[in-house]
């Protein structure tokens, strides 16, 4: 296991303890992304503390290749004949707990891609996404703190490392930076 990793899993069982210490009543929730392994062949923790009315919330994703998912790149990048692979896609979020079941969340995350272009070569940059996302949160067996929780997200990119979010090739071909914009997943995981 990578150290970064560990260091995740780690943060992690530190948050639930402490939580579980400070007030019983709230919950830590270890929760896994399924679109990550399924459409992109990548990972993605999550890590969230409810409180009765908020939702603090940390996410990384890793070793994601768009490219894998037809429907992940855009129709030029798909001209262009590109493989999009994003090493990490990571960041945090709070939330407004609606009901114990449905809640909303204002997130923040930083995504690195590397991008290869059949003809020109290796290229990298970072971008920052600030949306929102909503949850619901389905507990299929009673007394069993194992959870569902579907997701809808919207994150527009605010921020680039790429001058004017293009990157002009010497072949003529302009790269705009990759959007994820709307990001449904499914997670899966426990809540203690």
């Amino acid at each position: 296991m990578k150290s970064s990793t560990l260091k995740l899993v780690f943060s992690g069982l530190a948050l639930y303890f402490l939580s579980a210490a400070e007030a019983k009543a709230d919950q830590t929730a270890v929760l896994f992304g399924m679109s990550q392994p399924l459409l992109f062949n990548g990972k993605n923790i999550e890590v969230n503390y409810l409180t009765e009315r908020f939702v603090f919330e940390y996410s990384h994703g890793w070793d994601l290749n768009i490219s894998n998912f037809k429907d992940g790149l855009t129709e030029e990048e798909k001209e262009q004949k590109l493989k999009i692979h994003t090493p990490y896609t990571t960041g945090g979020g709070v939330g407004y707990r609606f009901t114990d079941t449905f809640h909303a969340a204002l997130e923040f995350k930083l995504h690195k891609f590397q991008v290869k272009h059949p003809t020109e070569g290796t290229f990298e940059y970072r971008t920052q996404t600030l949306g929102v996302g909503i949850y619901y949160i389905w507990k299929p067996f009673k007394n069993s703190g194992f959870t569902v929780m579907p997701a809808l997200r919207y994150w527009p990119t605010v921020a680039t490392s790429l001058k004017d979010n293009k990157k002009r090739l010497p072949n003529g071909d302009v790269h705009e930076a990759h959007k994820f914009d709307v990001a449904p997943n499914i997670k899966i995981g426990w809540t203690f």
